[in-house]
This record gives C-alpha cells, structure tokens and sequence, in this order.
C-alpha cells in the first residue's frame, strides 16, 4: 500500500534533508539485547525538500514547498538479517496514517539490518533490489506519486536496545507548476492532457529498470537495461487550460545540470514544443520544480501543432471480450457534426467529465469496470453479445449532470456493408444490419425516438440491468417516459434512459420546439417521384452529433430504400390488389422480408416484419394490426397541416397471397416523432453528396 502526501502551506527554509527523529523500541521479550523469532520496530521516514539555489528550474523559481509522506494502514516492507533472513516481509501495525509505524514480522533468531519499501516477492538479493520508475505517470492528486515511492533503511541496534530505524528517498521528484491562464493560443475551455520531458541530446536515465545495493544506499539507483531519458506525466482529471494547478512525478537521480530539455505540453487540440536548460542535478530526496506558465512560456519559442483529429460517434463497436477506451471529452463526431445556427444546445464539442459510470446494459456485468482516466472513458467487455449506455458526469462519482453518453454495441464480427441502388439509380453503402443487432439475420434491433442520439432495448429484451454498485434488473416491457413540457436538446442529452414523451406543448414530438437539423438532413423540397434526378440526391448536411451511427456511418437518407418497391410514390398501399406483386424481394422468412438491394442481387438483405417499436408516450411496444417493422431516415419537416413529420422505412406482417397487411413504404410518413424506431445505417464516406 502507498503513502499519504501532503504538501506544506508554509514556505520552508532550504534544508537537505526533513528532519526526522529516530523513536526506540525495546525488542520484543524486554531483555535488551536477546532477539525473538518476531521483531518489531517503529520505523521513520524522510520526506521530498526543495532547495531554491541548487534545484532543477525550468524557466523560473516557484513556491518552495516540502512534501510530507506518510505510512499507509498495512504498509509492507522487506527485511534482510544479519544472519541470513533473506526478504521476510514485515507489515505495519497502525491504524491511520502516520510518520512513523510499528512493523512486525519474522526473523527466526536472525537480527534485521537492512530493509526497503515497497516490499516485492522474489527479491533474493540485498546488492540488488529492484526499482520501476513508469516513463509515462498518471497524476490524480498528491497522493498519486506514493505509487513510485522507493525507500530503503539500514537498521540499527539502539543503545538502550531495540532498534533504530530511519528511511531514506531514494528518488527525486518533479514538481510542475502549471498556470496556462493568459496562453492566447489555447481555449479557455482546453485540456492538457499531459506533459513530456526530456533531454534533447540523449541523456542521464529519468524513468525505467534501476536496483540498488542496501549495502551502500548512498550509491544511489543504477540503471538497468530498459530505461528512459524522459518522463511523460498524464492527468486523471485534465485541467483547462485556466486552471492554475501543481502535480508531482518520480524520477531518478542523475546528473542534469545544463542539460538541454525539449518540453511538449499536449492538450485535447494541440500541442506545444520549446527548449530550455536543466540548472542542476536530480538528488534523492529533492523535488526539483518545472513551472509551465503564461510568462515562462512567453519568454520561449513555442511551436504548436494541431494533434490530430480521433474519429468519434455515439456508438462503439465490439466483437469480442476484452478492455476497451474511446474520447470522453468530445460528443458525437465532433466539430464537424455541429451545424452553425441550427439550434443545437451547444456550439462547441469538448466538454471536460469528472466520472464515467455505466447506465444499463442488456446482460448483467456484460460490462464492467467502467472508469475515466485522462480524459478517456475505459470498460471491461465480458461479453460481446449484448448492448449497453456508458455516461460521463459534471461531477465525481457519477454525480452532477450527465454531461454526454455512449452506446457500446456488442456484435456477431464487424458488420459489412451491401450496395443498394434506388429508384433515381444512386447507390448507397448500407450496414448488413439493424444498429444494435448482435447478427444479420436476428431481430434485437436498438430503438431511437426520432433525433435522439440515445437507444433504448426492444421489448422482446424482457429485462435490463442498471449500473452502479449493485445490478438490478428491470423489465423492459414498459421503457421509462419522462413528461418534460417544452422539453428541449438539453433534456434529451440529459435524459439517456427514458424516453421523452409528449407533452401538450410538443403532442407527438419529443421536443417542444421541433428541429429538423439533428440528423442532419433538413430543408428538403420533396420530389412527387422516386424516379426522379431529385430522388437520388444524398444529405442536405452533414452527419450531426446527436447522429446515433457508428464512425463512418449515419442515419439513412430518405431516398435509400426506394429501390425496395416498383412505386413511384415509394409505397404500394394504393395498388389494389396482390401489392406484394409491387415489392422487389426475393423470399420471406425467419420473420423477415429479404429486400432485394439492386438489380444483380439473388439473395436479397433481410428486414423484419416485427421490430417492436415503441410508444413514445407509454415506452410499451407500440402494436396494431398489420404492424411489423419501421426504420428511422434522417428526414423531418413541417407538413400542410403545421405538424412535424418524420420519414421512415415500413414493413408489414406478410400473408402469401393476401391484400391486407402486405404494404410496403420506403417514403413513410409520420409525425409521431415521439416513437422510438429501429436503424439502418448508411456509410458516411461513400453516400455523403449533399444535396445542392
């Protein structure tokens, strides 16, 4: 276990070493001198000084400042004895957090002379205990540097017996202060990422593989074979760049003095390169400070490079078990999915989470472990067969505002896309199945209230589970609603596991005030034909980031599917008789008509005839006669009568023979935007044209 760090408020005088006094204990059968198989001893320990004439200053003198370590409650360290005891292992006896620690363990008649921190199995040899200093740290708090902390102690027998036990740093520290307020070329609302240091020439070892010999502590750490000439620290929680913060990384000591560091500050858009000189040498015990400042940086010559862009979505794939991470500080696709003056709720992407929690997911501890390090949300994916929401907070412990979620699709092998041909003779790239189904041919589709980036389960998924410390399950028969008058952008980015429904200001929208633009695809003249020039056009705009596809797909334009019917009109529900006879399908089955994608195609791709959608008043199945399945486009506008509609996909339940429920509309038309409907996307990079 690791020590609590605490900082000094108050300046301190320049000293080498915090002082610290030797405590005496008498052995464990009171005879002064007679050693028991069990040994005990209170153990003290040095703490982190700066020196403000001879440390390391890059670009300036900050606050002076001592670190203070502390035992943690069962700390462990090795022992070695005179004797021979090889590594016994002693752990401590406090019960809080303290300077100084009573350790216990066994010596079988052996007297102790030597010990180190932290305790490691194996360790055989006294000349050579082994150290590992990370290249790249993660810094939370003071407290994250005690992961590093290497110690060691020769021990002493005390003249009034018991014996004396003190010890000693055997790394530095970097202490970076960090104020970037005033830093024109960053945004307020940037993050730095992390920080990376190191000699421009090759140089003395910061990080990596070192031992050292108990024997002949003041040796130092040696180097081993893989080291590092550079250190990388990272932040848990990035900082804007307004915030004025300090944070702490080990290192070994080394000769630095006038040494030529090449520094880079990395933040979520850019990144910054200059040089300085080291003043002096990394000496154990020591911290040495790198202020990383608006004046500091202004007396340098800074190069800054845009980092480059990470494709991101609202939904991430996988196939198989294992540890997954995406972006948690930019929604949806980014800057590039935000439509200048379409009345989105926010105009900028980045947002900056403090914690990541699970919402729901379709199988319990399908996914686990779920946790925000350094600006990434990261997950444990037991199971690859099974949907889920991840949220990221305003605050910590899940706490606050959800500020954004994600979906996590579980999948049967990456889906491949098929080459559809419509009516008007465009050809469009289409995924191979529903989003959020586990195979091509199963039902289980996601389903999304129209402009929603959210999913919510289908109603044959009988139950559900939430997240958080204990895993509860919930029938899926009836999906939460929430009531929200006038609700707004905002209440659905805040609202990921309900569905929205209508109020009197918004009856049958989700939304007070409809906008089309969510799905990016608004402002369309509507052609009287599908067989016409107008009906192959692609997008009026692009992907948006409240678009629930995966990177490099996007919610189907309204002209996608026309090729599914012989119908001008895109429907054959005015044809009389035998409508089935207008359908370009190749057979039903397994519940499901198998549309035909274009005039060479002899297999057909499968949609069904049932795919539960749900009422977006009530979240139960929405059912009727004839129902089967619906799929979303992403078109909506304001019809003759002043409601807004909503385009889609629709199948019914088929009846060899029959006239009834045998109708098809690849133009559907709907103002029931409060529903949730199922999803078939369409790749972004080959069906892309904007309509002009």
């Amino acid at each position: 276990m690791k020590r609590k760090i605490s900082q000094f408020a108050m300046v301190l005088p320049a000293v080498c070493l915090m002082a610290c006094s030797e405590t005496l204990l008498e052995d464990t059968d009171g005879s002064g001198g007679k050693v028991q198989d069990t040994v005990s001893f209170v153990a003290t320990l040095d703490g982190y000084t700066g020196q403000p004439k001879t440390r390391t200053q890059v670009g300036g003198v900050g606050q002076d400042g001592s670190l203070y370590l502390e035992w943690s409650v069962g700390d462990s360290i090795g022992v070695f004895g005179a004797g021979g005891t090889v590594n016994a292992v002693f752990y401590s006896d406090n019960t809080q957090p303290s300077s100084t620690a009573g350790f216990s363990g066994p010596m079988n008649g052996d007297a102790p002379r030597y010990a180190y921190y932290p305790y490691a199995e194996g360790v055989t040899g006294l000349t050579a205990i082994p150290v590992h200093i990370p290249s790249g740290q993660m810094y939370t708090d003071e407290m994250s540097v005690a992961r590093y902390d290497v110690k060691a102690a020769s021990i002493e027998s005390a003249p009034a017996g018991g014996y004396s036990v003190r010890f000693r740093q055997m790394a530095a520290l970097v202490r970076f202060e960090i104020d970037l307020t005033g830093v024109n070329e960053l945004a307020d609302d940037e993050l730095l990422m992390n920080i990376h240091i190191r000699p421009t020439q090759p140089g003395v070892p910061m990080t990596g593989d070192f031992t050292y010999d108990l024997t002949n502590q003041a040796a130092g750490l040696q180097p081993g074979e893989d080291t590092t000439d550079g250190l990388t620290i990272s932040f848990t929680y990035p900082p804007t760049a307004r915030e004025a913060i300090v944070a702490y990384a080990m290192v070994a000591p080394g000769a630095h003095e006038n040494e030529e560091w090449t520094c880079e500050f990395t933040t979520d858009r850019q990144s910054g390169t200059f040089t300085t000189t080291a003043l002096c040498d990394f000496e154990a015990g020591k911290y040495y400070t790198v202020p990383l400042s608006a004046s500091m940086l202004a007396d340098k010559k800074v190069d800054y490079e845009k980092v480059p862009e990470e494709e991101t979505a609202n939904c991430y794939i996988i196939t198989a078990p294992g540890d997954y991470d995406f972006k948690a500080t930019v929604i949806g696709n980014g800057a590039k999915g935000i439509i200048p003056g379409a009345g989105f709720h926010t105009e900028t992407p980045y947002i900056n989470p403090k914690s990541a929690g699970l919402l729901w997911a379709e199988t319990r501890n399908s996914i686990t472990n779920v946790r925000l390090v350094n600006g990434r949300v990261h997950y444990t994916a037991n199971s690859s067969s099974s949907n889920a929401v991840i949220a990221v907070y305003s605050d910590f412990d899940c706490k606050g505002e959800i500020l954004w979620s994600w979906h996590i699709w579980g999948t049967s092998g990456v889906p491949e896309d098929e080459e559809y041909t419509n009516q008007a003779g465009q050809k469009f790239m289409v995924m191979d199945r529903d989003l959020g189904a586990y195979r091509t041919y199963e039902g289980g589709a996601m389903l999304y209230q129209w402009g929603r980036k959210d999913p919510f389960p289908p109603v044959s998924t009988t139950q559900y589970w939430t997240g958080g410390s204990e895993m509860v399950k919930i029938s899926t028969k009836k999906w939460p609603t929430v009531k929200i008058d006038n609700a707004t952008i905002q209440d659905g980015v805040q609202h990921p596991m309900e569905m929205i429904s209508s109020a009197t200001t918004g009856a049958y929208n989700w939304l007070g005030k409809t906008n089309f633009y969510l799905w990016g695809d608004a402002g369309r003249e509507l052609p009287d034909s599908l067989y016409e020039e107008a009906a192959g056009a692609g997008w009026n705009q692009q992907k948006t980031i409240y678009d629930p596809s995966p990177v490099g797909y996007r919610v189907a334009n309204i002209f996608t599917f026309s090729g599914f019917t012989d119908c001008a009109s895109g429907t054959n529900e005015d044809i009389d008789s035998r409508r089935y006879d207008y359908i370009n399908y190749k057979r039903f089955g397994n519940s499901a008509w198998y549309f035909l994608k274009n005039a060479e195609d002899a297999t057909g791709s499968p949609y069904s005839n049932s795919n539960e959608a749900r009422d977006g008043s009530t979240g139960k199945e929405k059912t009727g006669n004839g129902y089967g399945g619906w799929w979303w486009s992403a078109e909506a506008y304001t019809g003759d009568d002043g409601r807004a509609y909503a385009c889609y996909l629709k199948t019914d339940k088929y009846l060899s023979g029959g006239t009834t429920y045998n109708v098809i509309q690849t133009y559907g038309r709907s103002f029931y935007l409060r529903d949730a409907y199922a999803i078939r996307c369409v790749r972004e990079e080959e069906s892309s044209k904007h309509h002009e």
